[in-house]
């Protein structure tokens, strides 16, 4: 072979192996127009199904790939006009269907699989077991979805009915409780641990169930009016919930569901630092209407004891979590069930900057009478140790007697700098907090507007300067900087921002290549110094890390930049960046 052929060649091969490590193609997904048979590269030839395109047998989606989904997509014996006719052995109230299904699916540390709404008329529904289900998947980024469910057309009557149905391994349908038996009569019941049963999937459908994963990225997602959960991750590990709403959850369930629940952390390796991010959401009036009940358990409460906010649950060295740390941070819950932020049986969390407000909705408007079952109606721990509380605000209807922190049997514990405040009541505090409680301010946080969920504070709010600067996150809910001396809970007074926050983008910038090693070059807009600007994903401006060379190309000199996610923000487009 020649020497110039031989250099051709070499090119040409160097060139391929970038591709295949570089190069990112777009999958498109229509369930009612594309076919399995289409190529799945354009709008014009979708694929119809998530699962299709998935199959590692296929050879589709490869790291660094999107898949954008369009239109509506629901599992297959979807029926938004079912109605429940009191016939038990109805399949449609046993389907366990899921809308999308995920399974071994993996991209790489430097390149992400992305999986995004196509445009706003993208919308996942669902009445089977789950909306979005994965198992067994890594590095994925599950983005600007909107999974819609069934609560608004599942009647309470049909909730009840189906409350204590469950199906043997031989397809035999039971009852739990005999129909007709008092709440007086279960509380004196003992039954039997039950193995291997389906219960009704048609009133406990989640929305996002994800479970054995590790590097999974869920941002800004909208999740709402499912029956059951509206986000659970089990056995995961590296995760990042970011920006997300979920709102009208688990109000159908019979298994005593939450909002967002994060369960069985599984450490993925042995890095001690923050691995698992909940930060900036907007969680709220997710709460039950029925109580439940577990087959793992010899008797069943009967009253409404579940429905919260954002619920950790069994995060503990047993169950897997042996290295890294939680952060809950700048995250608002509001009228949910019970707790707005929970954990039972954790360790290692941080509990940071966030607004909690009238987390009681199951105890001050549902139940007529109301009745509240607990203390955790503000920010909670059960069990668990080294949980960190710092920075809160947490606003209870002190009626109920319950705590707005409340920290039951929870060792290595520091709570210090947060904001209580109780309406309709003296608030009491928990004796648990004696000699541990620091800097604590009990008072009207005075919010803006709190009847329209607007939570910013008032110019005169005590919460203004008090917060730790310490733990402090960078940015508010907002992705506003938090400067000086800041502010308690999840918005910073006054913080304004010469770069717009990056989730209200409506321009992206053209960056390459990405991922990045040694430095970025930004296409086709001119940029004049301190008009762009570098954070990771916890908020901290990375900017000073890099040198910049302005002009019609702009060059930025990353080598000092550790390898991470990064949101790069210029004027009014943004882009999010890999090394």
């Amino acid at each position: 072979m020649k020497k110039n052929n031989i250099k051709i060649y070499w090119i040409g091969f160097c060139l391929l192996m970038a591709l295949q490590a570089f190069g990112q193609t777009n999958w498109y997904i229509n369930q009612q127009g594309g076919s399995d048979n289409n190529n799945g590269r354009s709008t014009s030839e979708p694929f119809k199904t998530v699962e299709y395109a998935t199959n590692s047998n296929n050879g589709f989606v490869q790291p660094g790939d999107t898949i954008f989904i369009m239109g509506e997509y629901a599992n297959p014996s979807y029926n938004p006009n079912y109605q429940f006719s009191g016939n038990i052995d109805d399949p449609h109230i046993w389907t366990q269907e899921n809308t999308i299904r995920l399974n071994n699916l993996h991209g790489t540390p430097d390149q992400y699989i992305s999986i995004k709404a196509f445009d706003s008329n993208t919308v996942l529904k669902g009445d089977g077991a789950n909306i979005l289900r994965g198992t067994n998947c890594s590095y994925l980024r599950i983005e600007g979805l909107e999974l819609y469910g069934e609560v608004e057309r599942i009647p309470l009557e049909t909730a009840k009915a189906l409350q204590f149905l469950y199906k043997t391994a031989s397809e035999e349908v039971l009852y739990r409780v005999a129909p007709g038996t008092s709440d007086a009569e279960v509380a004196n019941m003992t039954f039997p641990i039950l193995e291997n049963i389906n219960r009704p999937s048609y009133t406990d459908t989640r929305g996002v169930y994800l479970s054995n994963v590790h590097h999974i990225d869920l941002i800004d997602n909208l999740v709402h009016h499912t029956p059951g959960n509206g986000f659970r991750v089990a056995d995961g590990d590296y995760l990042k919930i970011i920006g997300n709403e979920v709102h009208n959850c688990s109000r159908k369930s019979y298994s005593g569901t939450h909002g967002l629940v994060v369960t069985n952390a599984n450490s993925f390796d042995n890095e001690t630092g923050y691995k698992i991010f909940i930060l900036q959401n907007k969680v709220h009036h997710n709460y039950n209407e029925i109580y439940s009940w577990a087959p793992s358990k010899t008797f069943i409460t009967p009253k409404i004891d579940e429905g919260k906010g954002i619920s950790m649950q069994r995060n503990t060295l047993g169950n897997g979590w042996s290295h890294g740390r939680f952060l809950i941070a700048n995250n608002l819950a509001y009228w949910n069930g019970y707790s707005g932020i929970h954990s039972n049986e954790g360790i290692r969390m941080d509990f940071i900057n966030n607004t909690c407000f009238l987390n009681s909705y199951t105890g001050t408007i549902t139940n007529a009478n109301g009745v509240q079952s607990g203390n955790n109606i503000g920010i909670s721990s059960s069990g668990g140790e080294d949980i960190r509380i710092w920075n809160n605000i947490a606003m209870v209807d002190a009626s109920l007697g319950g705590f707005a922190i409340s920290v039951r049997n929870t060792a290595n514990l520091e709570v210090a700098n947060n904001l209580v405040f109780g309406i309709d009541g003296i608030l009491d505090a928990d004796p648990d907090l004696a000699g541990i409680a620091t800097n604590m301010i009990e008072s009207d946080p005075l919010f803006i507007n709190a009847d329209d969920f607007n939570f910013q504070l008032k110019g005169n709010s005590p919460a203004i300067g008090t917060a730790d600067p310490g733990v402090s996150p960078a940015e508010d809910f907002r992705g506003f900087p938090r400067v000086g001396q800041p502010d308690i809970g999840a918005f910073e007074y006054g913080a304004v921002s010469s770069i717009k926050n990056i989730r209200s983008k409506p321009e992206t910038l053209l960056v390459y290549p990405n991922p990045f090693d040694e430095k970025i070059s930004i296409k086709n807009q001119k940029i004049n110094k301190g008009e762009i600007a570098i954070y990771n994903l916890l908020g901290q401006n990375y900017t000073p890390l890099t040198r910049m060379r302005m002009g019609e190309e702009t060059e930025i000199d990353t080598s000092r930049l550790p390898k991470g996610i990064y949101f790069l923000i210029s004027k009014n487009a943004a882009a999010t960046i890999v090394k």
